[in-house]
């Protein structure tokens, strides 16, 4: 933002010199660059941050000197004189899309003269690089510097029906803007049309057709308030860039639409003559929003470490027109000016008097306190399923929770509602949020195979979003992901080693799941006690030919809420044996709907004290077992805390043992 030393005393009277101006302006945040002279006066190059578009504007900057020398801030005035015809029997403003166009007002100005600016206009807009133009052209772009709101005169008798449309641009419609670019208008795009064409790039740059020129009698003046987004946008598509678009796209101040346009309204009849149809169209769309913010004096002093008067922090705010609208004995609350959107919170108070303050007057000795948080149970259970995770082999991955489509080509995990769309995603082909982080890993998969990684064990924990009813926010579910390239069985393995170190004692169940994104035959939901944990299979082979893998890896995806819900943090102990173990390998045959579960069930169910082990072997399907049927191998270990067991004793166990499976299954012991 450039402004004139000399221009910006038109606004604040003050006997700073340009040295001095650059160094207070500096302190309270607005970075001086440059100071350059130009004639009699001086250009300063002043650094506005994204958050303060008040600044881009003489007016703005005018405050925040008034503040710092403690003067007044003088504001224009903007009254004049109209006509007894109305502007509503001459003209009509149309608004189609009222939320990219939230306001826009139109007034006319008749029997204009063109011609040059008087010297004095010329002097000032060029002390900040601007370059005459006319009279008109002139008026708006000093009202758009000095405001910051930025105006657009259109020939009013060149816009066909003389009327206003504001409307999306229908795909393919093209226009010549002022600075002689070709424009070519998708769909999604706003323009201002008359009845027939687009005449302006809404919030961007007029056309050439209906611009100003030394023929004009009537001006249509306009004033409005555009989307940033829908501008920003837009003006990098066509790209398209002005001092509009740059003051639009940071939010132009919603209650100075209609003081500038009166502003430049009686500029114009000042400089160029002409008389003003009584009445301004004003199509607002605007809702109200009071923001009021409480300040606790005790607070701010307590963070700033001084001991500012609670009247010079009224003072300060006040000069920066906050106004005051109610006190009590340690503080007081303000509301909030419209030009201000980047203030909410009692820190921007805070951050506002300390500005003003002097940063410098804070002292550096000071002592913070600093109060140490405990790790709560969500960090210490996720550090430590990230060192079982690492210390089995496994590197973490973070991926994007904006995916594409492919998430719901076989099928969806946790939800089968359709995924929450962003309305502005940056990648027009990614624009849904997550709802499984499978989809994720298997890029991640295909990545790294592309690089020559042909095995990749990895794991994401982080979060998925499930839609809900009624357009209510989305449930935000944590999931734990795993990648596995050693089988079905070994990332089970996996899974059961996670339940042990977080000290979960319901035991892992699984159940046949058919689901298309695993292969049939391996696949299974995961259930701890009568609650979904989670799903595992091996990928499908529609799955690896669709992604090209060269292996077969097993995915699982699990429910990290139930985790937390089920760990147990408290230390455990596991005294060291002293006695040595018995080992039976058992094999049996059974039903082939008699899963390993049923037979661990049942073992366990017998509540045996000298069985310290059940491990699954393997399961066998041949000519030396019955059709329908299979072997099951599996081994049993057994020990006593206090003695040694004798061979005996351990054969009436097994026995024990086999029986009950017999008795409760079915099983035989294979011959």
């Amino acid at each position: 933002m450039k402004i004139s030393y000399n221009w910006l005393k038109d606004y604040c009277k003050h006997d700073l010199s340009v040295e001095e101006l650059a160094e207070c302006l500096t302190n309270a945040g607005l970075v001086v660059d440059t100071m350059d002279p130009v004639d009699d006066d001086y250009c300063l190059e002043v650094e506005v941050t994204s958050n303060r578009p008040d600044c881009l504007g003489f007016i703005g900057v005018a405050r925040e000197v008034a503040t710092i020398v403690s003067g007044k801030l003088e504001i224009p005035d903007v009254g004049y004189d109209t006509t007894n015809e109305n502007i509503n029997d001459i003209t009509g403003v149309t608004i189609e899309e009222n939320e990219l166009c939230q306001r826009y007002t139109a007034q006319i100005i008749k029997d204009v003269k063109m011609g040059p600016s008087p010297d004095w206009l010329k002097k000032k807009i060029s002390s900040i690089g601007l370059r005459p133009v006319n009279n008109i052209v002139d008026i708006t772009n000093y009202v758009l510097m000095e405001s910051g709101q930025p105006l657009h005169a259109f020939d009013f008798d060149k816009l066909s029906e003389n009327r206003i449309v504001v409307r999306k641009a229908k795909m393919g419609e093209t226009m010549e803007a002022i600075d002689g670019s070709r424009c070519t208008f998708s769909d999604d795009m706003l323009v201002i049309a008359d009845s027939q064409k687009p005449v302006a790039v809404a919030g961007i740059m007029g056309g050439k057709e209906t611009e100003v020129s030394e023929a004009t009698r009537n001006i249509l003046l306009e004033s409005g308030f555009f989307d940033p987004r829908s501008v920003r946008r837009t003006s990098r598509k066509l790209a398209l860039m002005s001092d509009s678009s740059y003051r639009f796209e940071r939010r132009v101040d919603p209650e100075c639409v209609d003081w500038a346009s009166k502003r430049a309204a009686r500029m114009i009849l000042e400089i160029a003559g002409g008389t003003i149809v009584d009445g301004i169209i004003d199509q607002n769309f605007l809702e109200e929003k009071k923001v009021c913010v409480t300040l606790s004096m005790s607070r701010l002093n307590r963070l700033l470490g001084l001991q500012i008067e609670k009247d010079t922090a009224k003072n300060i705010l006040e000069h920066l027109q906050f106004r005051i609208n109610s006190e009590t004995e340690d503080g007081f609350s303000v509301d909030v000016p419209s030009f201000r959107g980047d203030v909410y919170r009692e820190i921007d108070l805070i951050e506002e008097v300390a500005r003003i303050h002097g940063y410098d007057k804070i002292p550096v000795k000071s002592s913070i306190g600093v109060k140490l948080a405990h790790d709560n149970k969500f960090d210490k259970i996720t550090e430590k399923t990230k060192n079982v995770m690492a210390g089995l082999g496994f590197n973490e991955v973070i991926t994007d929770s904006i995916v594409g489509d492919s998430q719901d080509r076989y099928g969806t995990i946790w939800s089968e509602m359709s995924s929450l769309k962003i309305l502005n995603p940056i990648r027009q082909d990614e624009d849904l949020l997550r709802k499984a982080l499978v989809h994720n890993l298997l890029r991640v998969k295909k990545h790294n195979q592309n690089y020559g990684a042909e095995k990749t064990d990895i794991y994401e924990l982080s979060k998925v979003y499930l839609p809900r009813e009624d357009d209510q926010l989305p449930e935000e579910k944590e999931c734990l992901c795993i990648l596995g390239e050693d089988g079905y069985l070994a990332l089970k393995g996996v899974i059961e080693t996670i339940l042990i170190h977080l000290n979960i004692v319901e035991s892992l169940e699984s159940k046949f799941f058919d689901f298309a994104l695993f292969s049939s035959q391996k696949s299974a939901e995961l259930r701890l006690g009568n609650t979904v944990l989670g799903f595992i299979g091996e990928l499908s082979r529609e799955v690896i030919s669709d992604y090209d893998f060269r292996s077969k890896p097993c995915v699982a995806e699990l429910d990290f809420n139930l985790l937390l819900d089920k760990t147990n943090l408290d230390s455990s102990y596991q005294k060291i044996p002293s006695f040595p173990i018995v080992t039976r390998d058992l094999a049996i045959v059974s039903d082939e709907q008699v899963t390993w579960a049923d037979i661990e069930k049942c073992i366990e169910s017998l509540k045996i004290d000298y069985v310290n082990e059940i491990k699954f072997l393997d399961v066998y399907r041949g000519k030396q077992v019955e059709k329908g049927r299979k072997s099951i191998a599996f081994r049993i270990v057994f020990r006593a805390d206090n003695k040694t067991l004798k061979s005996e004793e351990v054969d009436i166990l097994q026995e024990k043992i086999l029986v009950n499976l017999n008795n409760s299954l079915g099983v035989n012991l294979r011959e």
